[in-house]
């Protein structure tokens, strides 16, 4: 280091006794710091990523207790292959650099490789998930914002530029909205639990003193770290337990944190909120001029066109009036009875001659003509079905005769007559052979001229020569 110091400034090699300037002093450390970290590796978690510059990419790469600013000049953006965004652990390569006019250092980033996304990135991923689940997200429980708010609650810091932005974009709009103010930290240890309780604040005074028609909840853009109390599950549900429409107003257009799925509309900037929350009311004034207009020049016209059809009426009351009325009726009536008079004439000549008819079509069929060819038809039937009732029954007659001569020589009686009988059972069931009877039975036979009771005193069936024979 001293001879560092003494190639810098001609003084005493006592560091004690030398005396420098600062720019001397900031030129020994730049020489010194930079000789020693010229080629140095770094890993650490990206943050407060600034992309809009055209010189390059400006960010922090942290750990958990330090920061260090880092630089990628636009010439090694180009060896960059993949998207360096907020949250994305990498390691870097490059050289530590020392600005003199601010005494400040950074490092100068030459290469750079992903390692995955931070610890922060990973819980907020985890917490977003999680109110997934639970429905904080859903869209159907989102309420619409109310079209003109009267009185519109802000939670922000009152030490920071958004309340006064948002303040004077309301009042530029619309200057007879009212705002309710209610402080919160909106970074740093507690600034969750001060943000939730500023929202319960504002809905308790909506209750209690004065209603509030919508809440913007916000602050202005940062690091991941620094928006890290709207990723917050106190603060997310706050905001969903709230009975008044919320607008999340958060950081940048680019910048997403809990607080925006969970809220009833987005909003990519704290000043797009004012403009979402309220009208410019010059221009409702126009468009109520242009409505008012329309309406008086709709007016005209209606009573104009009324003023025409009147006229017109009065004009035609001649040909609308009663007494023209009644004699165009009169018209009518005697045209009306003409025909009338004329159709009923005509109808009943043609009754008259169908009654002609009729009758002569009646005395043809009078009822003694009709009576005395039926009685003659009847006689003579009469004389027909006589003369067959003659044949049938003759018929019969003779066919009973056959019948009966023919049945009296198959009569068993007539059999018997020549010396046989019939034997009956005790059951008086006709026996027919030996087999049907056996020894002791009683058994009844009769005769032509009476009937026997007897008792078999054997039952022997004939041989088969006496039954052949």
């Amino acid at each position: 280091m001293d001879k560092v110091i003494m190639n810098q400034v001609a003084v005493d090699k006592d560091l004690n006794k030398v005396i420098l300037t600062v720019s001397e002093f900031s030129r020994i450390l730049k020489t010194a710091i930079e000789n020693v970290f010229y080629s140095v590796k770094i890993k650490g978690e990206i943050s407060g990523l600034k992309t809009n510059y055209s010189s390059g990419y400006y960010f922090d790469l942290k750990d958990e207790s330090a920061k260090l600013k880092c630089i990628i000049f636009k010439s090694d953006l180009s060896k960059v292959r993949f998207d360096i965004k907020d949250g994305l652990s990498v390691t870097v390569y490059g050289r530590i650099n020392l600005y003199e006019p601010r005494g400040e250092y950074s490092f100068i980033v030459s290469e750079i490789e992903p390692l995955g996304y931070g610890e922060l990135y990973i819980l907020f991923e985890k917490l977003k998930e999680k109110l997934r689940r639970e429905g904080l997200f859903d869209e159907s429980r989102k309420r619409a914002l109310p079209f003109l708010p009267e009185t519109i609650g802000i939670v922000t810091s009152k030490s920071g530029a958004v309340l006064h932005d948002i303040v004077k974009i309301l009042k530029s709009r619309f200057e007879n909205i009212s705002v309710i103010f209610a402080n919160a930290s909106v970074q740093g240890q507690n600034s969750a639990s001060e943000i939730a309780s500023a929202l319960e604040l504002l809905n308790l005074y909506s209750v209690t003193r004065k209603k509030i028609d919508l809440i913007i909840v916000g602050r202005g853009g940062g690091s991941i770290e620094d928006l890290w109390a709207f990723n917050e599950e106190i603060t997310a549900r706050a905001i969903y337990n709230s009975s008044i429409p919320i607008i999340s107003a958060v950081g940048h257009e680019t910048d997403f944190t809990i607080a925006d799925f969970v809220a009833d509309k987005r909003a990519s900037t704290p000043s797009n909120a004012a403009e979402i929350a309220v009208p410019v009311k010059s221009e409702l004034l126009k468009q109520s001029e242009k409505l008012k207009n329309r309406l008086k020049l709709g007016a005209v016209n209606l009573i104009s066109n009324r003023k025409a059809e009147l006229l017109n009426l009065i004009k035609n009351i001649e040909k609308v009036s009663p007494k023209r009325i009644i004699q165009n009726k009169r018209i009518r009536v005697y045209d009306l009875a003409e025909n009338l008079q004329s159709s009923t004439e005509g109808r009943l000549n043609l009754l008259r001659l169908n009654i002609s008819h009729l009758r002569k079509r009646l005395s043809l069929k009078s009822p003694i003509v009709v009576f005395k060819e039926r009685k003659l038809y009847i006689t003579g039937l009469s004389g027909r079905l006589r003369r067959a009732a003659e044949i049938t029954v003759a018929n019969y007659k003779s066919r009973i005769g056959t019948e009966c001569k023919a049945l009296n020589s198959l009569s068993p009686y007539n059999v018997i007559k020549r010396g046989y009988g019939i034997v009956f059972s005790e059951k008086n069931k006709v026996v027919s052979s030996v087999l049907q009877v056996k020894e002791n039975d009683i058994i009844r036979v009769v005769l032509n001229d009476g009937g026997l009771s007897a008792k078999v005193l054997e039952a022997k069936p004939a041989d088969s020569a006496v039954q052949n024979k």
